[in-house]
Formats: C-alpha cells, sequence, structure tokens
C-alpha cells in the first residue's frame, strides 16, 4: 500500500493531489495540510513513505479515502473483530489504557484533539502520545477543538483538519487516514468533504459504552455483555473519563474473552478494516515555536 515518493514535492494547496512515478505506475498522494507539504517539500523522498488513495489511468482528479472506504464506516470487517475505541485525548489516562492493552496482547485506536481536555503540545501529551504510538497503537483525528462538524463551513472544517495533521507530524511523524467526527455527527455534505478532500476514512461505532454520558460502570459492562463473538464490534470509549481506563476497560477485556473474541481480535480500527492508519509516516519533529495550541479554543466535548 505504500510507495516511496519519486521525486520532489512542490509546496501545494491543502486539498491538492500529486502524481508521482514509482515502478512505472501512477500514484498519489494524499491531500495533506500545508504545513506537512511544505515540510515534506524540504526532505528527501527517502526520508519519508506515503501512500496512494486509489489507483487511477489517467484522471489526476480521481480521489477519495483509502480502498475505497466512502462513507462512516461504524463496525469492523475482519473476521472476529472487536475494536477498543478511546477518544477526547490525549489526557491523563492514555498511557494507563496503552498498558492495560499492551499487557493483554491487544491494539486501540485513539482518537485525539489538538485543545479539548488538554493542549497536545504540553510535555506531557506529548510524551503519552509518543509512548502509545511506540506500542502499536493507532493515532487518528478527531478534529482540532471538537466542534459540532455540521455547523461548519468546509474552511472551517479544514482548520480542524489541518490542526490535527501539523500536530501529529510535529509529535509523531505521522498523518493519520482515519477520522471520528465529534458526537459521532456528520450529515453528507460533511462526509463526503472528509472522504474527497482529505481522504479520511470517516469512523463511527456500533456498540456505545456510554461512558460520556453518564452510565455507570455496570451500565456499560452490560452493554459490552451483548457483544458476542462472532459479531464485528468498534466499541466507543473516553480516555478522559476517569472510570473507563481503570475500571471499565480492563472488565471489558475480561468480558469480551468470555464471550468468545481472543487478543487477535482486538485491532487497530485500520487494520480490521483493512487499509493503511497513516497517509504519511516520517521522522517526529523537535520543539519549536510552532509548537502551540493558540488559534484553537479549548473544546467542550
Amino acid at each position: 500500500m505504500f510507495s516511496r515518493l519519486a521525486l520532489a514535492i512542490g509546496i501545494l494547496g491543502a486539498a491538492a493531489s500529486v502524481q508521482v512515478q514509482a515502478a512505472g505506475a501512477a500514484k498519489y498522494l494524499p491531500p495533506l495540510s500545508d504545513t506537512v507539504m511544505a515540510d515534506l517539500a524540504k526532505l528527501d523522498p527517502s526520508q519519508y513513505e506515503t501512500f496512494h488513495l486509489q489507483n487511477a489511468s489517467d484522471a489526476l482528479t480521481k480521489r477519495g479515502p483509502p480502498n475505497g472506504l466512502r462513507g462512516i464506516q461504524e463496525r469492523c470487517t475482519t473476521s472476529h473483530c472487536y475494536d477498543f475505541t478511546f477518544d477526547d485525548g490525549p489526557y491523563n489516562n492514555m498511557r494507563n489504557i496503552v498498558d492495560h492493552a499492551t499487557d493483554n496482547g491487544i491494539k486501540v485506536t485513539f482518537f485525539v484533539n489538538v485543545n479539548n481536555y488538554d493542549c497536545i503540545y504540553n510535555q506531557q501529551r506529548v510524551s503519552d502520545l509518543r509512548y502509545a504510538y511506540g506500542k502499536g497503537m493507532q493515532i487518528c483525528s478527531h478534529t482540532a477543538t471538537h466542534p459540532h462538524l455540521n455547523d461548519l463551513t468546509h474552511a472551517q472544517i479544514d482548520h480542524q483538519v489541518q490542526g490535527v495533521e501539523d500536530a501529529l507530524w510535529k509529535i509523531l511523524g505521522v498523518v493519520p487516514a482515519c477520522i471520528r467526527p465529534p458526537y459521532g455527527e456528520a450529515n453528507d455534505d460533511v462526509v463526503n468533504y472528509l472522504n474527497d478532500r482529505w481522504g479520511y476514512v470517516v469512523i463511527n461505532w456500533n456498540y456505545d459504552s456510554g461512558d460520556s454520558t453518564g452510565s455507570t460502570t455496570a451500565q456499560s459492562k452490560a452493554v459490552l455483555r451483548t457483544i458476542k463473538s462472532p459479531k464485528h464490534a468498534i466499541v466507543l470509549m473516553h480516555e478522559t473519563v476517569d472510570t473507563t481506563p481503570n475500571n471499565l476497560f480492563p472488565a471489558a477485556i475480561k468480558i469480551a474473552q468470555d464471550n468468545g473474541y481472543t487478543a487477535a481480535n482486538h485491532q487497530t480500527v485500520p487494520q480490521s478494516l483493512g487499509f493503511n492508519g497513516y497517509k504519511v509516516t516520517g521522522t517526529r519533529g523537535s520543539r519549536d515555536s510552532t509548537w502551540t495550541c493558540n488559534g484553537y479554543t479549548p473544546g467542550q466535548g
């Protein structure tokens, strides 16, 4: 799915798609934020990897999400798949969740903001993200400040998308190919825009633990007990709810095991949907004056 870029990239607009030649076949660089494009233009192509969106014989304008995963994805597709997902971080419990997952031999997916419960550039948040990524967890976008996307213009959506792309490129050296709309809200126009302009797979869920809407741990466990193999499950949880990483998540792993799922069934969302979770992978950056949440008012979700 990856191709090494065969020529230097000029600085283009965020929605641009670039044709490159690799092994004689046309490949396409996914749409990226202006900041990431500018950084890539300074690098030798051997210093990063990128995947194209779709094969296209003669149309430069053919773009879209990886593997043609259009629309909103609400369930995983691999056999007996069961995906734990955590929204609204990075925050205080990310490392705890990663440790529980690692100890049980499973992978989880985090959908992160730039400035929601905390600024993503704060040193502890940087450390936690690098810890999670280093342990093989997937990091996806949850927008910069957790707004209602249906209420935004396309230009405002661009601002939300680019903020996360810039931050994860600087902190981890990656740009995600997956996004979860805040509150699970995205109308057809928003979904099509995220698919076509930004090349994102849009991911929601089909089982909500209810941890962020007032459910007790016991009530959340009752929901999870209904998920029995071979059901295909994407489960919504929140790392910002203290009872989730400390109580619910460890119990959820045991419940899933009792219901017929093995550690191998607990994959990242991109793994269980069959696409590469990152549009670009390279080398993480070093802190400078641009590592700031200025311009991103803290979210409330």
